[in-house]
Parts: C-alpha cells; structure tokens; sequence
C-alpha cells in the first residue's frame, strides 16, 4: 500500500481525509446543491399564505369560534406554535390571533421577511411546508420519526402523505399533549405522540424516515446529535438546520439568559456547512449522499441525507474498534 503522497490523500483541518490530486478542489463537489425555493416561488408562496389568513376573518370562521372545538383549541392557550388546521371546521388552532405566539418568527417562516413577524407566528410552519413538501421523498407506507413535533403540524401532513406510522418527539409536555388532542380530533390513529428527550432516550428506535426542523440547533450536545439522528434513520434524514454556507469549519453558540432569577433563556448553535459535511464524512455518510437545498442568504441549508447501505459503508472504512463502538453507540449498561 503506497503511502498518502503516493495516492494523492489531502488532509483538511477538521476531520476530512480524501483522495484527491488537487489540494485546491472543493472537497464538497460531490454533494449535489439546489435552491430551497426560488425568488418567484417565494412570491406566489406569499400570496398563497396571506389567502390562507384571510380566511380568519371569513364568517364561518368567526362562527366556529364559538365552537366547542374552539373551546378544545383555546385549553392549550401560550403553547400554539405551529397552525394545525381542522378540515371542514373552518377553525386551526391559530384562527384566534390571540392564541397564537407572536414572536420574530424566523427568517425562514416570514420567508425573508416577505411577511410580517406576525403574520408568521400566526401561519407557522406553514411557510416552510410549502418549501418542504415538493422535495420529500415518497413516504407512503413507510416509518416516520420527527423529532420536535411541537403541536403535530409536520407529523399529522406525513400521515396524509401515507406514511404507515409517524412518532412524534416532543420534550415540552404541554406541547405534546395538544398534539395527542389534535389526533383525536383529526383521527389520525397511526400517529403518536412522545414526550420524552430525544438525547437521554435511548428507547427510540430506528425509523424509515428521520426529519426535523431548526431543532438541531438547540441540541445541548450536537454531535451526538447527529450521529444518533443518522443511525435511526434506515433510508432518510430530512435535516433542515442553520448553517453558514462556507466550506470552511466554524461554529458559534449564542445563549441568553435572564439575570434576576439567573435562568437560562435559550441557546443556540450554528455549524458552518464544511464542518457539517465533514462530520457526516466521518461517520460514514460521504458527500455524494448528501443533497443540500439552500435557502436564499447564505444561513440555512435543509440537508437530505441518504442512509441507506450505513452499516456497510461504516465496516469497509475499517474503523478502530474503540471509534466503531462509539460511531454506533453502543452504550455500556451500568455496572452491577
């Protein structure tokens, strides 16, 4: 076996080692990159979305108001954040404004700030389901885990996609728990609800299909993270994340706190695409089986990971036995 020089290895700063005979190539050409949504479906998105708003001030709309579904929907009073809609109720969990969490919403469900902050938390995730939806593989009859299903929106659109099962995780209780009263209300009986740590259960088991949405970021531990992410998912992980689109490895965390009680607001971090890339390289998935669909201004990426074949990708890169016991986490139950 010849040595690196011989074979044209290039070693990166970070985790890479790859063939290659030109040291200036980009060690990411073989991941395929396509726009998220284009400057003219952003347009008709828009105008799609503030039809769908309109519609709270419909009169049917105000009628149902004074439903007893409305009173269903109302119990969950601070905790909708996501518009689960009712078919043939003329009512969503967020057609009371007042239910909804009116925050910055996110650059991605005001789609560039082409919508108002408010009308954004209203919709959400609305918007990203129209960018989401055209690129989703075919999930009939297949297995579903989402995780951070929040109050069941992408969960309950994968069951009327025809996935066979959808989990939903979910670490807010009240969260979870207006979820599991949405899927009564919609009947859908292959559906379930969590709520439990996606990082400190180790019960969950592998699915078909693995998505989840600007969650990432808020994992305390995001490597580990993402390599649990990756083994649960047989075929797919859908990962839609921020992420600096730059080659180069960087991340950042920013957090907030509040200072009197001390308490922990939140924190997030943000990978670069190179270090995200390089990381999935290293466990196993190369770049050629990764496709990145970038949103407009550089700062978020949905990655569609295919996983397919891992465990046999993991075992001719021959990794010491320490590192593949690790990669695979295979967790040693506590001494006796």
């Amino acid at each position: 076996m010849g040595n690196k020089a011989e074979v044209g290895y290039r070693s990166q700063a970070g985790t890479a080692l790859r063939e290659d005979s030109n040291a200036n190539a980009d060690p990411f050409a073989a991941s395929p990159v396509r726009a998220l949504y284009t400057e003219e479906r952003a347009v008709g998105m828009v105008t799609q979305l503030r039809a769908m708003l309109a519609l709270d001030d419909s009169p049917e709309t105000i009628a149902a108001l004074k439903s007893n579904l409305a009173r269903g929907i109302e119990q969950f009073w601070g905790f909708w954040f996501q518009r689960i809609a009712y078919p043939g109720q003329h009512l969503t969990s967020t057609s009371n404004h007042r239910w909804s969490n009116i925050d910055a919403a996110g650059y991605l469900n005001t789609l560039g700030g082409r919508l108002t902050a408010e009308e954004a938390s209203i919709l959400r995730p609305l918007p990203k389901w129209l960018y989401i939806e055209p690129i989703l593989p075919d999930l009939r009859g297949k297995s579903v885990l989402e995780i951070g299903s929040n109050n069941g929106f992408f969960s309950f659109r994968f069951a009327e996609a025809g996935a066979a099962s959808v989990t939903g995780v979910e670490i807010v209780e009240r969260a979870a728990a207006s979820a599991t009263w949405s899927k009564g209300v919609l009947g859908h009986h292959n559906v379930e609800f969590l709520t439990t740590d996606f990082l400190l259960d180790l019960t969950l088991q592998p699915h078909d299909v693995v998505f989840l949405s600007e969650v990432h970021n808020h994992f305390l531990l995001p490597f580990y993270g993402l390599c649990r992410l990756v083994n649960l998912a047989r075929e797919t992980l859908i990962f839609d994340t921020g992420a600096n689109e730059t080659p180069a490895h960087t991340l950042e965390l920013v957090s907030g706190w509040k200072r009197d009680p001390a308490r922990l607001l939140y924190h997030s971090f943000q990978f670069s695409d190179g270090l995200l890339l390089d990381f999935l390289n290293l466990i196993g998935i190369p770049p050629e089986r990764v496709t990145r669909y970038r949103a407009p201004g550089g700062l978020h990426t949905l990655y569609m990971i295919d996983t397919r074949g891992l465990k046999e990708r993991r075992r001719e890169l021959n990794y010491p036995e320490y590192l593949r016991r690790v990669i695979e986490l295979e967790f040693v139950p506590p001494r006796a």
